[in-house]
């Protein structure tokens, strides 16, 4: 076969996939409508991974928000929406709700990203824990394995292909789970060495995940540790954790306003304004600030967005209707 005669199935499938990598996100499905062989490519785990070495992911943000128009009779409090922000374009954008559930979500819901893939984990009236999966390739939703034995969870995070998410007893946070993606499968990591106070936070720091105890604020006298997993290992140890060291927390009862950035405070925006709570979504080299303010005089409630740049500087991000200002229940950042 000479060079004119060459096509692009005729391409090793490690560089194909390097082609694929270079499409924007917003063509990866109709991409995958091409044939089978393209659609089989680009729902691999090595496609993502090509992707992300090669530089061309996407950062989304994604909110979990109140729903502006409730189905009818219904509770508008426990019905929620799933927004995306890109923050290059500033566009917004809603996903399909979830089918088969008619997105009455518990207040404990909360979402996480995981190999370029969304995942919201949900309280339901039976008491189980149910797990669903939005797949940026082929807009759909799937439905993961349930955890019946999961009654009440708080903070959750995702590193690589799993989830990872806090187990309470009574009022003490003393075990996490993790949900493997690949394997549709829940696991119960060994137990940690002491019960941790009701607010925390989880991180993954390199190849450990970090229980912080208690509250990410100077203002509140308690101990203040951390239990650290490694992830090879597979053991848990505990360690102080310095309060300097952070200066930040996604947890609203943490969130107090004396840490906000002095330059944000200023903006005209929040003038007259009381700060309920606010949190920070990394976003690549931009950060996003979701801040809940409160007006003195009307006492209206306000959800506000502050994009800040590497410079430091802050940018008003506008939502394009009343559909995406909401108070955010929770928010994460896919890499996609």
């Amino acid at each position: 076969m000479t060079m004119e005669e060459q096509t692009i199935d005729g391409l090793t499938e490690d560089l194909f996939l390097q082609c694929l990598a270079r499409l924007h996100y917003k063509d990866i499905l109709s991409a995958s409508w091409v044939c089978r062989k393209w659609r089989r490519l680009l729902q691999t785990r090595h496609f993502y991974s090509i992707k992300k070495q090669l530089g061309y992911t996407n950062q989304l943000a994604c909110f979990l928000q109140p729903s502006s128009s409730p189905p009818p009779g219904s509770d508008p409090a426990f019905n929620f929406v799933i927004n995306l922000l890109d923050p290059m374009s500033r566009e917004w954008n809603r996903l399909l709700p979830i089918p088969n559930f008619v997105n009455r979500f518990s207040v404990s819901t909360k979402i996480a990203s995981a190999d370029g893939k969304l995942v919201v984990i949900s309280n339901v009236r039976d008491l189980k824990t149910s797990l669903f999966v939005w797949d940026f390739v082929t807009q759909r939703w799937w439905k993961g394995k349930d955890l019946p034995s999961i009654l009440q969870f708080s903070f959750v995070v995702g590193v690589d292909s799993h989830i990872f998410i806090g187990d309470y007893k009574g009022n003490e946070f003393n075990s996490v789970w993790a949900y493997d993606m690949m394997m549709d499968e829940w696991t119960e990591l060994p137990q940690m060495s002491q019960k941790l106070s009701q607010c925390h936070e989880l991180k993954v720091i390199g190849d450990e995940l970090w229980v912080l105890n208690c509250c990410n604020t100077k203002h509140i006298e308690s101990e203040h540790s951390a239990e650290v997993y490694h992830f090879q290992t597979g053991k848990w140890r505990l360690v102080e954790w310095d309060l300097e060291q952070t200066n930040d927390s996604s947890c609203p009862r943490c969130c107090t306003s004396f840490e906000l950035d002095e330059s944000l405070k200023k903006l005209p925006e929040l003038n007259s304004k009381f700060i309920v709570h606010f949190s920070r979504l990394q976003l690549g080299a931009q950060s996003l600030v979701m801040v809940q303010v409160v007006d003195r005089s009307s006492f209206c409630c306000e959800q506000l967005f502050f994009m800040r740049s590497q410079d430091g500087n802050f940018e008003r991000i506008c939502p394009v209707s009343s559909e995406f200002a909401g108070f955010v229940g929770s928010s994460c950042c896919v890499e996609f």
